[in-house]
């Protein structure tokens, strides 16, 4: 008797799907995988996601193949073995098939010397599948970004001391099609930029899915967009479900500690995720983003079901930290009894933009969802 399979089952093998689409995969195998017939699971599959099984794995490795051919020195045998087509004549015809155009003439295509002044810009261009021709990769400051494209980055500009922006001088060396920034810089320096650069000023303070929209359409890449967009959607509607927050709210507060001093907390891309996309309740009774300052007699009262805690990372903060953790009152809090408490770092919940969303969805399934 063939068993009954849910939505939430299916998104483990999805998950593995998207973990391994570089590899040699078959129906039959995914289907092994979930101990269903072939037909039952692809049909099961398309029901849930609107897609075969089969599709979904195409659509990830042209996504990724996309990205590679952005470098030109990248030679089409070695780009369909990386994304797991061992004949690269095979490659070129399912290319063609998606996109339209061989990935001879896609790759000539996308040549263009587009730069990046911050380092969320970044998270933009990787939802649309562009790699810039220069940005602030650093592996201090922009590590997700460094690791994934330190090879394929090919002006790599310095960051502005205890600054999110680039370096102008370096940028005044270069010669771009589209220099891509948020525009609350200091005002001189946006002065400068559109006096040497063509520019697009992207709004980071505006819903970021909203934003790669416009992006996407200005860089021709409203499909690639759309296609990342209803990954991320599909994604949060399936922790929405294992999270269970719609149904009972929790309540949830986002410390920060710096040195000796407790901030309650929350930015645009915290606000996005954990209270609009999420659904919780914020326990710090504050509209919009803040950083207030709180004493351990305030956090003591709270009413929280859940506790994020960004600790700088110096040896004072990271004392006040364990202090924190000996205090009565804070052992009294709801999150604390239930041990519903996580640290979370500024590498991807200081960055906003779709790539650092995606993340933090991730990671709030990986501590929350056994």
């Amino acid at each position: 008797m063939q068993k009954q399979f849910h939505k939430t089952d299916l998104s483990e093998v999805r998950q593995y799907i998207e973990e391994n689409f570089t590899k040699q995969l078959s129906l039959g195998h995914l289907a092994d995988i979930t101990g269903l017939s072939s037909s039952y699971f692809s049909s099961a599959f398309k029901q849930a996601y609107h897609q075969s099984p089969m599709e979904f794995v195409t659509q990830l490795r042209i996504q990724k193949a996309k990205q590679l051919l952005q470098n030109e020195d990248v030679r089409m045998k070695f780009i369909a073995e990386a994304v797991g087509y061992s004949d690269e004549f095979y490659f070129s015809r399912v290319f063609k098939k998606v996109e339209g155009v061989p990935p001879t003439i896609y790759s000539g295509q996308q040549k263009s010397h587009i730069g990046v002044v911050t380092g969320n810009m970044m998270g933009y261009l990787h939802a649309a599948g562009l790699v810039p021709f220069a940005a602030p990769l650093s592996a201090k400051w922009t590590p997700y970004y460094f690791n994934l494209w330190k090879e394929q980055i090919e002006h790599k500009i310095s960051l502005i001391n205890n600054k999110n922006y680039c370096n102008l001088n370096e940028l005044f060396q270069l010669q771009f099609d589209l220099l891509i920034s948020p525009r609350d810089l200091p005002s001189e320096m946006v002065k400068l930029m559109e006096d040497h650069f063509p520019i697009y000023w992207l709004d980071d303070k505006k819903n970021c899915l909203m934003v790669l929209t416009e992006l996407a359409v200005l860089l021709n890449r409203k499909k690639e967009a759309e296609q990342w967009i209803t990954q991320y959607k599909t994604r949060l509607e399936e922790i929405r479900g294992q999270l269970g927050w719609i149904a009972n709210q929790p309540k949830v507060l986002i410390i920060r500690i710096y040195q000796s001093h407790i901030f309650a907390y929350c930015n645009t891309g915290i606000q996005h995720l954990i209270y609009q996309d999420l659904g919780a309740v914020a326990s710090y009774e504050h509209s919009g983003t803040y950083n207030e300052e709180i004493t351990l007699d305030e956090l003591a009262i709270m009413n929280v079901d859940k506790l994020f805690t960004i600790i700088c990372p110096d040896d004072e903060s990271r004392a006040t930290w364990h202090h924190l953790q000996r205090n009565i009152g804070f052992k009294q809090l709801e999150a604390v009894k239930d041990q519903q408490t996580y640290v979370i770092h500024s590498d991807p919940w200081f960055e906003y933009s779709p790539i650092a969303l995606r993340r933090m969805l991730e990671e709030v399934a990986f501590m929350m969802i056994p």
